[in-house]
C-alpha cells in the first residue's frame, strides 16, 4: 500500500492513493482482522442523548447537523439520524466494520483530518514557517528586481577578423540592403527576416548567416548588439544595421520578459505555495522521526509493482483474460 498526500492550490488536497487492489486492512498475521466502531461519537461535552436505538445513543448535534443542512424540522431530522443508526447498525451485523473499503475510507478521513489540522491549520502564510523561510527569501531577493528581458533573431554578414576595408564596405552595403527592404515593416517573425536576408545575399553574391537568441537582460549580450535590440521601438521590427565583432547585423525583437519589481512580501506570497508543498514532506519525515518509527521498503516487490505498472494500455498482464 502506498499513501501519497498532494499540496496543490495552497492547500492540501488529502488525495490518498489508498490502493484498494491489497488492501490495507487485510487480516494481520495473528489472523484477526482490523476493525472500527461504528457507534457514533458525542460532538461536545454539551451533547445530549435524544433517542437510543438498540441501546446506543442519538445525539441532539445529529439532528442540528440535519436540521441546518436539510432545512427539515426537528422531527424530520430526528428520524433521519434514527435511521443513519438503524443502518449503521445493520452494515455492523453484516461485518462492514471489517470491510477493506469501509476502514481504508475511515484511514483516509482520519489522516485528511490530521493534515488539516496539525498542518493546514498551522503553516498558513509565510511567517508560518519561521526563519527558514526567511533564509529561502534572502536566496531569491534577486526575483524581486529583474530587468527586461528581449528575445531575438539576427541576420549576420559576416566579416572576418583582419578583413580589408573594401570587405568590411561590401558587408556594411549589403546590410543596408537586407533592412531597406523591411524599412518600415512592422509585425515581423523571424523567418521573415531571415527568408529575406538570404534572397538579399544571394542576389548579391554573398551569404548570411542567422540564429534566434532567447530571451536575456542586456548586461549579457554584446555591447553593440545589446545597444542595438534595445533601441528597438516595438517587438515585430528590426534594428539598423550594426556593426558588431563578428560583421553586420540586424536584429530583431521577437518577445521576451517583461520588467517586474516586487517587494519582499509580494515574493514571499509567491513563493510560499511551493515552499509549503516542499516542506510537507519535512513536516511527516519529522513525524516518523519523533515518533521513533522505522521505515522498510521491499525493493523486489516494489520492482514488481513498477513491472505491472508499465505493461502497455490494452495488453493483458499475464495470466489475465479478456
Amino acid at each position: 500500500m502506498r499513501v501519497v498526500l498532494l499540496i496543490g492550490s495552497g492547500l492540501i488536497g488529502s488525495v490518498l492513493g489508498l490502493a484498494a487492489c491489497g488492501g490495507a486492512s487485510a487480516p494481520s498475521s495473528t489472523g484477526a482482522s482490523v476493525q472500527i466502531s461504528l457507534e457514533a461519537p458525542k460532538a461536545s461535552a454539551d451533547d445530549v442523548v435524544v433517542a437510543q436505538v438498540g441501546g446506543r445513543p442519538v445525539w441532539g448535534s445529529c439532528v442540528a447537523t440535519q436540521v441546518a443542512r436539510q432545512r427539515v424540522t426537528k422531527e424530520k431530522a430526528l428520524d433521519q439520524c434514527i435511521a443513519f443508526e438503524l443502518l449503521a447498525q445493520a452494515a455492523e451485523k453484516r461485518g462492514l466494520d471489517r470491510d477493506p473499503e469501509v476502514v481504508d475510507a475511515a484511514r483516509t478521513a482520519m489522516v485528511s483530518q490530521l493534515v488539516a489540522t496539525a498542518f493546514e491549520d498551522v503553516y498558513k502564510k509565510p511567517a508560518d514557517l519561521g526563519d527558514s523561510f526567511e533564509r529561502i527569501l534572502d536566496k531569491n531577493a534577486w526575483r524581486m528586481h529583474r530587468p527586461e528581458y528581449r528575445g531575438s533573431t539576427f541576420v549576420r554578414v559576416t566579416v572576418p577578423d583582419g578583413a580589408p576595408a573594401d570587405a568590411d564596405a561590401k558587408a556594411h552595403a549589403i546590410a543596408d540592403k537586407i533592412a531597406a527592404a523591411l524599412a518600415n515593416r512592422t509585425g515581423l517573425f523571424g523567418v521573415d527576416l531571415v527568408e529575406t536576408a538570404q534572397r538579399v545575399a544571394r542576389d548579391n553574391g554573398a551569404g548570411v548567416e542567422y540564429s534566434d537568441y532567447p530571451p536575456t537582460d542586456p548586461g549579457r549580450l554584446n555591447k553593440q548588439y545589446g545597444d542595438a535590440l534595445y533601441a528597438i521601438p516595438e517587438v515585430g521590427r528590426i534594428s539598423p544595421p550594426t556593426r558588431t565583432k563578428w560583421g553586420w547585423d540586424i536584429v530583431l525583437w521577437t518577445g521576451g520578459i517583461t520588467p517586474r519589481e516586487i517587494t519582499r512580501d509580494q515574493l514571499a506570497d509567491e513563493l510560499f505555495p511551493d515552499i509549503r508543498r516542499s516542506y510537507f514532506s519535512v513536516w511527516v519525515g519529522e513525524i516518523a522521526r519523533d515518533r521513533g518509527i522505522t521505515i522498510k521498503t521491499d525493493e523486489s516487490e516494489i520492482a514488481k509493482l513498477a513491472d505491472e505498472e508499465t505493461v502497455d494500455a490494452g495488453q493483458p498482464r499475464k495470466g489475465a483474460t479478456r
